[in-house]
């Protein structure tokens, strides 16, 4: 990605306080503003925290993602690039969708279960590959997926509980599950695939209000109902299984609304079907023949229909509810397998992208939640070999300044903290399918209940701070503007595409004593200056390194400077001056102590 703002700085710090607010010196969310992040997964080994993101292709319109990436930091606030270690090269099997992945670490070896479209059955699957360090090179540990199914097979999610047990998540818009075996790249036969019951209790109707729509009705069924774009006036039409108050009876209910998941109001004060309902009123479907007429279907093992008027809350006299008759059914039973209704079938609140955190002995289960646009929500469990879970509520509302249409929760302990890892499209150039991974703290209540996450511009408060008297890698970023990273085979990781005006920000520097000298690892192009400035972009000048030309953009070289004024703690600038073009490649930093 190239971000590019140099031309218009202070419109660019404009663009970011338009998103967020008023940016704080000491806060920046999105965390990696060099390329577009999705779907996050955290992974804490030793003293470090690794993220693990998807990577959204530039002017994407739709998930267009080839590779994952992988970051670390070791104080919330300053995130190292570790490059991409990991694409759909790495697997023989997959030829697109590098959606949404999670890493977990056992025994020492790193599985990073990753979902994308299989080549022989094109439908999404979920793969294993392996590594010996969380930041590779990581290979395909089966050569073939390790679960596969179509479509719904994406967002896979590991946790590894106290007994040793591990269980792999995922699901769109079903949730899933299987039991790991202890190699992690095999799972429990006899047990199998578990498919998790979406109910009400455990997940919440999707339909806003569902409950308080007809009052006529004792109860409703909500898994069992049908919400239905109008062709003629663009209204939602919301059928509903429910039982009659007065008469007791199984009673479909008809609801109109804006919005596909409501709220709804009682189109007609009274059931649309009470008679003729055979085995009860159960999972009434619309379906459309080829004129565009609608149908409302309804019924188990016996099917009864009725011919909508173009009103959608009346049906024709002329052909009153009946049973489908037998040379019919097929074609009816195919429409109605073949429907998709405007939630997708997504009777509950359950999208996609599961997340598992586990404390205080109870199972949390994190993810987004429907309809479109997602907010994240959360379902609690005592236990995990037998699930039951609860609906707990919502754990951050829709974004709506910045925000993208998904959004992906990674919840996670560091440092006596817990984080909620998400994304939004708050980047220049960003949306729904250029996505951004940010990080907020998460806190809970007293009863175990979680306390719903606002945004914000970013964490005020590091967990640790950077030593600037060891090596630093240039690619360890609070925050930049302009420049990109690569990868050199011999080099690793170092910040390339530097042209005058852009910056990298590193935050929270602890110079203590002081410092007298820095040195950088460069290689130039046409060459330039390193200002070192702290705590703005336009602050005190500490030092100016000058990179001068050197034999080529692969020869690499330390340059060094006098700087004054360092002691204490603070945010550093390094501000990139020169002519015009590209001005040189920055592999790495230190700064020489005060004796």
């Amino acid at each position: 990605m190239n971000i590019k703002l140099r031309a218009i700085q202070a419109g660019s710090l404009f663009f970011v306080s338009v998103i967020t607010g008023v940016l704080p010196a000491n806060a920046q969310n999105p965390i990696v503003q060099t390329i577009y992040t999705a779907d996050p997964a955290p992974l804490v080994y030793k003293d470090t925290l690794f993220l693990y993101t998807g990577h959204d292709e530039d002017k994407s319109t739709w998930f267009t993602m080839k590779d994952w990436h992988a970051y670390s930091t070791t104080d919330m606030v300053n995130w190292v690039d570790r490059g991409s270690p990991l694409s759909l090269e790495t697997f023989s099997w997959a030829e697109k969708d590098a959606w949404a992945a999670h890493c977990i670490e056992r025994n020492g070896k790193f599985y990073w279960y990753v979902c994308a479209n299989d080549k022989i059955s094109h439908g999404m699957a979920i793969g294993v590959a392996v590594s010996d360090k969380p930041t590779g090179p990581f290979k395909d540990a089966l050569g073939k997926p390790l679960v596969s199914g179509g479509w719904g097979y994406i967002d896979p999610a590991v946790f590894l509980d106290d007994d040793g047990q591990a269980y792999l998540y995922w699901g769109n818009p079903h949730l899933f599950y299987v039991k790991l075996n202890s190699d992690m790249i095999s799972y429990d036969q006899v047990t199998g695939i578990v498919q998790v019951p979406l109910t009400e209790e455990g997940f919440k109707l999707r339909i806003l209000n569902a409950h308080k729509t007809f009052a006529w009705a004792k109860s409703i069924d909500g898994l069992a109902s049908h919400s239905v774009k109008s062709k003629t006036n663009d209204k939602y039409y919301w059928y509903v299984s429910a039982t009659d108050k007065n008469t007791g009876r199984k009673v479909i209910g008809v609801g109109i609304g804006e919005k596909a998941i409501g709220p709804f109001t009682d189109a007609l004060g009274k059931p649309l079907i009470t008679d003729h309902c055979g085995e009860g009123n159960i999972n009434p479907t619309v379906i459309r023949d080829d004129t565009e007429q609608p149908w409302l279907t309804w019924g188990s093992s016996e099917l009864w229909y009725a011919k909508l008027n173009s009103d959608m809350t009346s049906y024709d006299p002329g052909q009153v509810p009946a049973q489908i008759p037998d040379d019919k059914k097929e074609w009816f039973s195919r429409r109605i397998a073949g429907t998709v209704n405007s939630t997708e079938k997504r009777f509950t609140t359950y999208e996609e992208g599961p997340w598992i955190y586990k404390r205080n002995k109870l199972y949390y289960l994190f993810y987004p939640a429907g309809g479109v646009p997602e907010h994240l929500a959360y379902s609690t469990s005592k236990s995990l070999a037998s699930p039951q879970w609860v609906y707990g509520d919502t754990v951050m509302a829709v974004i709506k300044k910045g925000g993208a249409f998904t959004n992906h929760p990674g919840v996670i302990d560091y440092k006596g903290k817990t984080y909620l890892f998400y994304h939004n499209g708050a980047l220049p150039g960003g949306g729904g399918f250029n996505r951004s991974v940010c990080v907020d703290e998460l806190k809970f209540n007293e009863d175990g209940s979680v306390a719903e996450v606002v945004p914000t511009p970013g964490l005020e408060q590091p967990v640790g701070s950077p030593d600037p008297f060891k090596r630093v890698e240039a690619e360890t970023i609070a925050w930049e503007e302009g420049t990109e990273t690569a990868k050199d085979p011999a080099k690793g990781m170092y910040v390339t595409d530097i042209h005058n005006g852009d910056y990298i920000k590193v935050r929270s520097v602890d110079f203590r004593r002081g410092a007298k000298l820095f040195e950088a690892g460069v290689t130039a192009i046409s060459g330039g200056k390193i200002e070192i400035r702290l705590d703005s972009v336009t602050g005190k000048i500490a030092g100016i390194c000058d990179v001068k030309s050197t034999a080529g953009p692969k020869s690499w070289k330390t340059v060094t400077s006098r700087v004054t004024g360092l002691s204490g703690v603070h945010d550093v600038y390094f501000v990139f001056k020169g002519g015009e073009g590209e001005l040189f490649n920055f592999d790495w930093w230190r700064f020489a102590s005060l004796k």
